[in-house]
Parts: C-alpha cells; structure tokens; sequence
C-alpha cells in the first residue's frame, strides 16, 4: 500500500512539473510576440517620420506662395534696397552669378622687419552687380582712388603681423573696407560689394 501511495505522488509530482514547464514556454512566447510587435511599431512610426520630413522638405523649396516670407525673399537673389542718396542701379536677376573687378598688380615697400621688403598682392572683388565690378563700372572709373588708397594700406602692413593665423583674412577685410569707403564717397551704396579674395599673397 505505501508502495502505491508514493507511486501516486511521484506522478502527481511529474504533473506538476510538466504544468510549470507549459507555463514557462506560454510565457517565454508571449514575451516574445510582444517585444517582436512592440518593435515592428517602432519601426513603422519612423518610416511615416520620414515621409512626413519629406513633404515638409518639399513645400519648404516650393514655387514662393506660401505665407512664410521664404518666396520673397528667394525672388529678390541678390537685389539690395537701399538709401536714394545713392546711385540706383537695375537689380541683378535671381539668379545672377557673381562679377569680379581685378586690380592691377600691386607691389609696395613695407615694414618687413627685418624679413621681407615687398609686399605683393593681386586682388578680386566681387559684387552681383556689373554696375559696379563691370569693365565699364565703377570700380573701374575709381582704378586710380583705389590703388592709391589700398597701396597706402599695405605699406602700413608688418612683416611679423602678416605671419600670424588669420592675418590675410584680417587684410581682405580691411581692403574691402577702403574700397567700400572709396565708393560711398562716390555715391555708390558700398555693401553692392560683397567681397575681396587674395589671388597672390608675396612678401619677400
């Protein structure tokens, strides 16, 4: 009879395991299916992201009629409003290039410290407007001004200043700001010229 009631409870103890055993799967699944559709969402909702970056990209670079003020402004390019006292010039069209006006070779006496006795620099400056960088335009009808004043300008220069970092970026800009200067007093509006790059840069 003993031998019966332990048999008895050797299978009831085997049912109970095989049951732990059923659960542990269902639930090992179930965790699975979640984690695998939880993923799937994810995944979904940065495709729809995307598309809705796409569409915004797309009205953003539209044809200018939208209300954000960015068609206007596309349209107007390179044209600048700007004080009658001026000379007024025809705006350049949207989609102008730029022109450039070139110096004559420049070549001074500087302060060399001792390391260098000429400066050479060849210059471009470049405007939208052909008014002014054209062959016919006002730079050109300034050549003389201009050379006069941006040569006084590089004789002041020194030799151990024109070596340190940023130094030829510090000279365009004070260029431009004796051209710009040369063309106010001439009645021409001075930010029509946008830039000056160094094409040569010598000293020896």
């Amino acid at each position: 009879m003993a031998e019966e009631v332990e048999e008895v409870k050797e299978k009831k103890g085997g049912k109970g395991l095989v049951i732990v055993l059923i659960v542990l799967v269902l639930l090992l699944l179930v965790g699975v299916g979640v984690m695998a559709y939880m993923l799937f969402m994810q995944h979904g909702d940065e495709k729809e992201g995307g598309a809705t970056e796409e569409v915004h990209g797309s009205a953003e670079h539209g044809d200018g009629h939208g209300d954000d003020g960015h068609g206007d402004e596309h349209a107007k390019g390179h044209a600048k409003e700007y004080s009658p006292k001026f000379k007024q010039f025809e705006p350049p069209p949207p989609e102008a290039p730029p022109g450039y006006f070139t110096m004559d070779k420049l070549v001074v006496n500087f302060n060399g410290d001792g390391q260098a006795k000429l400066l050479a620099v060849d210059l471009s400056f470049m405007s939208y407007y052909p008014q002014v960088v054209g062959d016919t335009g006002e730079m050109n009808n300034l050549r003389p001004i201009l050379k006069n004043d941006i040569q006084s300008l590089l004789r002041k220069q020194h030799y151990n200043d024109l070596i340190q970092p940023g130094a030829q970026d510090k000279l365009r800009e004070d260029i431009l700001q004796v051209a710009r200067k040369v063309l106010e007093k001439h009645n021409v509006y001075p930010d029509l010229l946008e830039g000056v790059y160094l094409t040569r840069f010598i000293m020896q």
